[in-house]
This record gives structure tokens, C-alpha cells and sequence, in this order.
């Protein structure tokens, strides 16, 4: 690696005068994203959270998982949790994990949002459900890729949580 130019008590360069130094990285790359730009990707990584959190819960059925309210909350946790709680009743688990590409459609307000609206094409075909405790699988449904829609609100805490989510039919994207 190069050395790097040090200043002198004047503040100047060092080096020869013209000489052509390394530049600073650009001001807009050490400012701070915008709260539009902050606000989509706590909502993505909410969004991402929540299926991963819901895929470990499934491995046991575990409806009461508290990582599922790290992020989810009101119409999206009590899906999640209803589910997980028949599952549970069934004996029927989940293994593998879902893939989520979310895309954000909507920013609310703009300026500094409190809600962001994601669409996904989410892919359940490595995230199948069997009878607990056998390698039998609960139906012959291969998974396979379902458009998803979700709402993801600013708690009061500051943090991120999907608040609803609306599961299309199989092959829907």
C-alpha cells in the first residue's frame, strides 16, 4: 500500500505542488441515509426477520417462540402464532427455510415514514411441512413460489415490525 499524503502545520499537502493526491471518499458516502432510505431497510430486515423467525419456530412447533415478536406484531403475529399453535396441535413441523427477495412499493409518509408496504415472491419449495418426528411429509405440495404482500409499521420504540402480510396461492408470481 501507498502513503498516504500528511498535512503540514499550514493545513497544505505535503509533496509537490500540482501533485495529484488520492481523493476523499465522496461526502454523500459518509452521510447518513435518509429517513425514506432507513426506513425501507428496517422494514426489509423486519420483513426477512419474521420469516426466519417463523421457519426456526416451525422446527418445533413453537407457537410461544418469543423471537416471532421481535418482528411481527398485532394481524401478522396472531397469524403466525395461530399457525404455529394448529401446527403444534397437529403434530406437524416445519424444516428447511423460506427465500424472501422483498421489494418495497410503498414509503408513508415520504419525508419520514411510520409504515413501508413490501411485495415478495417468497420461495417455500425448501420449507415443507411433515409429521413430527418421521420424514413423511404433511401433503404432496412441493412449495413453490407465492406473491406476498406486507405492511411494516414504526413501533413507539423506534423499532420495525411487520404488522400484516397476505399470502397468494401457489405459483401466483
Amino acid at each position: 500500500m501507498g502513503a498516504l499524503t500528511a498535512c503540514g502545520s499550514q493545513g497544505a499537502p505535503s509533496g509537490s505542488p500540482g501533485s495529484q493526491t488520492p481523493a476523499a471518499a465522496p461526502p454523500s458516502s459518509s452521510a447518513p441515509p435518509s429517513p425514506a432510505d432507513a426506513a425501507k431497510e428496517q422494514a426489509k430486515a423486519a420483513y426477512t426477520g419474521m420469516w426466519q423467525a417463523m421457519a426456526k419456530a416451525g422446527e418445533t412447533s413453537d407457537w410461544q417462540s418469543p423471537q416471532l415478536a421481535q418482528y411481527a406484531t398485532g394481524n401478522a403475529l396472531t397469524t403466525i402464532t395461530r399457525s404455529l399453535y394448529a401446527d403444534h396441535f397437529n403434530h406437524v413441523v416445519s424444516r428447511g427455510k423460506p427465500v424472501n427477495n422483498p421489494t418495497v412499493s410503498t414509503v408513508d409518509p415520504p419525508t419520514d415514514p411510520t409504515m413501508v408496504r413490501l411485495n415478495d415472491c417468497g420461495d417455500s419449495t425448501n420449507w415443507l411441512q411433515y409429521k413430527e418426528g418421521t420424514n413423511q411429509p404433511v401433503d404432496n405440495s412441493p412449495g413453490g413460489r407465492r406473491s406476498i404482500v406486507a405492511e411494516v409499521k414504526k413501533q413507539a420504540d423506534g423499532s420495525w415490525k411487520v404488522d400484516q402480510f397476505a399470502v397468494e396461492g401457489l405459483g401466483s408470481c
